[in-house]
């Protein structure tokens, strides 16, 4: 799957099926002209809202047999959605102590070596990082995604991802006007 991103604030996967893109949701709104003290921006701030979308491509809709606007719910929807953000539920444990020792002994060399911040292209040829990636995804490590130590010392570990209701405060109507 091909991987970009925008800036600090958004990132997206794509391949011939669908494109998933996240972004930081307040960042998203000032680099499209929200003003950054604007109540509402402040508030999607504090709550860390990050907004996933996913696009459907012909290709995925045809096999799911929802190329028919007829055949599509709200249900298959949702269960579309669930099965593509079950990535992003995955806990990180790239910052577990204990992670090398779950990872293959021929592929640990390439998990230290990315946990410890170093550019995997000039560790191995191309042929050799891509099997040790497959090998090392499967243990929760993506060896071919840059990691970069300094800029994001603090992990998290766990998020939990939930549908976000609209404040009482707002007003659409008003905003509008």
């Amino acid at each position: 799957m091909k991987r970009g991103q925008s800036g600090d604030e958004s990132v997206w996967w794509a391949n011939t099926r669908h494109m998933l893109k996240a972004y930081i949701k307040h960042l998203e709104m000032i680099k499209h002209g929200a003003d950054s003290n604007d109540e509402l921006v402040s508030w999607l701030k504090d709550q860390g809202v990050v907004r996933v979308e996913i696009e459907l491509k012909k290709r995925l809709l045809s096999e799911l047999g929802l190329n028919d606007l007829a055949n599509i719910t709200d249900a298959k929807l949702e269960e579309l959605y669930e099965q593509q953000i079950e990535p992003f539920k995955r806990a990180d444990r790239s910052c577990d102590e204990d992670i090398l020792d779950a990872v293959p002994k021929k592929s640990r060399v390439y998990a230290a070596a990315w946990l410890a911040g170093q550019d995997m292209k000039q560790m191995a040829s191309e042929r050799t990082l891509y099997r040790h990636a497959k090998v090392l995804r499967e243990c929760g490590i993506d060896i071919l995604a840059p990691r970069n130590i300094e800029r994001f010392p603090v992990k998290v570990r766990f998020i939990e991802l939930e549908p976000l209701s609209v404040p009482d405060w707002y007003d659409l109507e008003a905003r509008a006007a």
